[in-house]
């Protein structure tokens, strides 16, 4: 009888840590997927804003989608603070990405740049936001996020334009945030 419980804890154990780590790799595939198309659609931004001639920061709007990441936050089950200095990193990643391409521009004019509404590239960056948050706290759910986590972000992560510090900062970030108590 004791051996039977004994087998049947350890098979319970194993199921568990299996279980645990395809929840951790589904939820890293989907960050991922959805901080590539993020920093994908700062080009529909830089575009728009050269168009326009609106300038790359826009300090009004980086409050409302912080305000916005941080009670989205709160609903996903995370602690709203700590998802801040991430969502900042994000948010200056994405302006880096923006300059660059308008710099690129000024060098080699893109005449054949298409420019999408802002409004609906708006809302496709609070649905990947959204994303993010779910698939962060699915994956902290098993556990805080280790170097070996963030290695494998930082070689999944090929935004064009996207420097290596931009990627670093945005990982270290991400490392600070936690679920709420």
């Amino acid at each position: 009888m004791f051996q039977s419980a004994v087998v049947f804890l350890s098979s319970l154990f194993m199921c568990g840590n299996v279980f645990a780590g395809s929840v951790a790799s589904v939820s890293l595939s989907t960050l991922s997927s959805a901080l590539n198309e993020r920093m994908l659609i700062m080009k529909d931004v830089a575009s728009y804003k050269a168009q326009h001639h609106s300038p790359v920061e826009d300090v009004e709007r980086e409050q409302k989608v912080l305000a916005e990441a941080v009670k989205n936050a709160q609903d996903a089950g995370l602690d709203p603070h700590s998802v801040e200095p991430f969502f900042r990193a994000l948010m200056n990643a994405s302006k880096a990405v923006q300059y660059r391409y308008l710099a690129d521009w000024l060098a080699t004019p893109d005449v054949n740049r298409s420019v999408r509404s802002l409004d609906a590239t708006r809302q496709q960056i609070n649905q990947l936001d959204s994303e993010l948050l779910t698939a962060i706290s699915q994956r902290l759910l098993t556990g805080a996020f280790t170097e070996a986590d963030t290695a494998w972000l930082s070689a999944q992560i090929m935004a064009p334009n996207l420097s290596e510090a931009d990627k670093n900062n945005l990982l270290a970030a991400l490392r600070l945030i936690h679920r709420a108590r």
